[in-house]
């Protein structure tokens, strides 16, 4: 009998994870970039990491540092040796134990499920718990990025509302890009891990839709898969630009978006574009 998630078990972009070399250098420019970040946070000793959330509507991306080599941030510290960049995607799960058995049973490698929390300091001296709880995949051929599912139980506490606004408006991630050499390959192993997402080929590649947020697979030279970048959803182009400008970053104009290259991101491309119903 095949054994299918429901879309709480395995769903959408929760969010993304983008490995530094240096969290307070990294903080810093992507608050050059326009965005609001959190405090930092510490994770526990098992995980050996701390973390700047970006929160924006319904997901968010976080800048990850290691603070102490352990079996758990090798991943992490493989991508921060090869120049930092995107290195994981954790998806939304309101059943990560549903996760793990489907995972089991589809011949993949999931970890056993972690949970953990961080303390949330608020404005009036009182502290609110952040608590999570992790189920994550062994490294997947031709995919390119860590996957992971991620419960978020005390949303409460980590999707606060100072920390959405941003002055660069943006409101959500849109999509992932990665280069490929074969996106075909690389698509079917990712539905090996995201059974409910759509593959639509196109001239160059094609797109995952996860439900809310695409995976875009660019065909290129490369011999194995590279994560390039993160295309955002903003409110209003021109104070996205006005914010860019502030912050001294160089970018480009494309259309109805704007640009931002790797080396201006802590290796990642970034994109803004007008959320539709706003522009």
């Amino acid at each position: 009998m095949t054994l299918l998630p429901t879309v709480a078990a395995i769903g959408t972009i929760d969010h993304v994870v983008i490995a530094v070399d240096g969290l307070a250098r990294a903080a810093d420019i992507y608050r050059h970039l326009g965005f609001t970040l959190s405090p930092k946070g510490l994770h526990s000793a098992v995980l050996g990491t701390e973390n700047h959330t970006i929160m924006l509507g319904q997901d968010y991306f976080e800048l990850l540092g290691v603070v102490a080599p352990t079996p758990r941030n090798a991943q992490w510290r493989r991508v921060i040796a090869s120049g930092g960049g995107l290195a994981g995607m954790a998806m939304v799960s309101l059943d990560p134990q549903a996760a793990y058995a489907y995972w089991l049973a589809a011949d993949l490698s999931p970890e056993p499920a972690i949970r953990f929390a961080r303390a949330v300091p608020r404005p009036d001296g009182s502290t609110l718990e952040a608590r999570f709880e992790v189920v994550s995949l062994d490294e997947i051929p031709d995919t390119g990025l860590r996957l992971f599912v991620c419960s978020q139980p005390t949303r409460e506490a980590v999707w606060l509302p100072e920390l959405q606004r941003h002055a660069n408006t943006a409101l959500a991630i849109h999509r992932l890009v990665l280069g490929c050499p074969d996106p075909d390959r690389s698509a079917a192993q990712w539905q090996r891990a995201l059974p409910a997402s759509r593959w639509v080929t196109s001239a160059n590649g094609g797109t995952l839709d996860t439900g809310q947020h695409t995976i875009e697979l660019v065909h290129t030279r490369q011999r194995k898969v590279q994560p390039v970048g993160i295309d955002f959803r903003v409110a209003d182009l021109a104070a996205c630009t006005a914010a860019l400008v502030r912050g001294g970053i160089r970018y480009r104009h494309e259309g109805a978006r704007l640009t931002v290259r790797p080396e201006f991101a802590c290796n990642v491309a970034l994109g803004f574009e007008v959320a539709r119903g706003t522009g």
